[in-house]
């Protein structure tokens, strides 16, 4: 849809409004928009795109519904279908919903990055190398995919390619919250707490609404104090070994040094406890430990 056609005026006024986050005014100009052309499926899509963003997904799935009900084909509503189904933690159709808009629009790049996502987590590395290359493929040069991308590369060990997207992500100067967020998760696993530290500092600035990153920010601050680094370095060796040869040291070790193991896990809950303790007066203020936060 061009933006000079009628309807054009309301779309781009709606999508200015929406990534100001003046999500009421967005809703009230798309509504005005489909007043004016009741059957004009984009106008549909909008709505449920602006519903999206602001979070409520069960209203965006209804009117991408409108949109599909107006044009089967039409792409913005298979999108938005697909993320809000998502972001719901509905695998199954998010995966129908997202094939069926690959089909439609083959260059969208965020149907594969959504996909990486459910593989990592699921620790399918292998499934989401290839959703990330094809990705890259589609958006080279798209900072949020090449946090991602040194995110997965420092969860399989390779801490060499996983510094070199950070440093290709930071080259294009992000401004997104989660590109950040994927950046911090990548440093922590390579062990690069001050990293980690700065670029949550960075999410949290861009977004400090978003609760996972209040939380996770939080916790990486804990990571200041230098004797709860001290306690975490089996958690660095961790990440530098295979699951089997941690596991099997931890054997031997609770075997042989049964004591110093159990003093080591009690040092370690004293340690957590006291750093996040230090965190919440730091961030908060004393007064903070006699209410909730």
């Amino acid at each position: 849809m061009s933006l000079h056609s009628p309807d054009g005026f309301h779309c781009e006024r709606a999508f200015q409004l929406m990534n100001w986050r003046r999500f009421a005014e967005a809703i009230e100009e798309t509504e005005k928009w489909i007043r004016e052309d009741p059957e004009n499926a984009d106008a549909y899509g909008m709505l449920a795109q602006i519903h999206m963003k602001a979070g409520s997904y069960d209203h965006a799935l209804h009117w991408a519904a409108e949109a599909l009900r107006c044009d089967p084909e039409n792409a913005l509503g298979w999108f938005v279908r697909a993320v809000s189904l998502y972001s719901q933690g509905n695998e199954a159709l998010f995966l129908e919903a997202a094939a069926e808009g690959q089909r439609i629009d083959p260059l969208e790049s965020y149907y594969p990055f959504l996909k990486f996502n459910i593989y990592h987590k699921k620790g399918n590395f292998q499934a989401a190398r290839e959703e990330m290359d094809l990705a890259l493929r589609l958006a080279p040069d798209r900072s949020l995919f090449l946090a991602a991308d040194s995110y997965l590369r420092a969860n399989s060990h390779d801490f060499e390619g996983s510094l070199s997207s950070e440093r290709m992500a930071l080259f294009y100067d992000p401004e997104d919250d989660q590109t950040f967020l994927y950046l911090a998760w990548a440093a922590e696993r390579r062990g690069d707490y001050a990293k980690e530290i700065e670029f949550m500092k960075n999410a949290v600035r861009i977004d400090p609404t978003d609760e996972q990153i209040r939380r996770e920010y939080l916790n990486s601050l804990q990571k200041k104090y230098w004797f709860y680094r001290v306690l975490l370095l089996p958690l660095l060796m961790k990440k530098r070994l295979r699951n089997w040869q941690f596991f099997f040291v931890w054997i031997v070790l609770w075997v042989v040094f049964r004591p110093l193991v159990l003093v080591f896990l009690l040092l370690y809950v004293l340690a957590y406890w006291l750093s996040k303790l230090l965190v919440r007066v730091q961030v908060f203020g004393w007064r903070s430990l006699f209410r909730k936060i």
